[in-house]
């Protein structure tokens, strides 16, 4: 593109038909160029639109993205605090359990008592039941008894 032409001369300047010539190759050659430009603007603004797209799609998914980790943080903070409120309860009501056992356990025992102390005292009584049935038995192995078949003795 750089060429230099260099016209014939001629009587009146140069010759007529070579710059003609030029001029008509130069005019289809900026007549080409000018093509290529708005080839490569159409291509430009293409690209352009296509880039602006993106860049909102991209925008939209990053909104969605930051929408949706909000999400994600909701619900796991809900479900940390669902879990949480979950343990308590559940440790209340172990609490409950533990307590209601142990006051069974204490009734358990305190009838147990119970009983150990009736059975001491029916044991002691049964006990001085006994010890008074020896005495009196003892009584009556003192008393002697006279024996029938033994004839009494006319000395008297």
């Amino acid at each position: 593109m750089n060429e230099l032409r260099r016209f014939n001369l001629v009587a009146n300047g140069y010759d007529c038909y070579q710059v003609n010539s030029e001029i008509d190759r130069l005019e289809y050659q900026i007549h080409e160029l000018n093509e290529r430009i708005l080839i490569y603007q159409n291509q430009i603004e293409t690209v352009n639109n296509q880039f602006a797209m993106i860049k909102k799609r991209y925008q939209l998914l990053v909104s969605e993205l930051s929408m949706r980790e909000k999400q994600a943080d909701d619900v796991a903070r809900l479900a940390l605090k669902e879990a949480n409120s979950m343990i308590d309860e559940a440790r209340q009501n172990a609490d409950s359990i533990i307590e209601e056992a142990v006051l069974e356990v204490q009734q358990y025992v305190d009838t147990v008592k119970n009983y150990n102390q009736i059975s001491l005292e029916a044991k002691n009584q049964l006990t001085a039941a006994v010890k008074l049935l020896l005495e009196k038995l003892k009584l009556y192995d003192e008393i002697q008894l006279p024996n029938p078949f033994v004839q009494p003795e006319e000395n008297e």
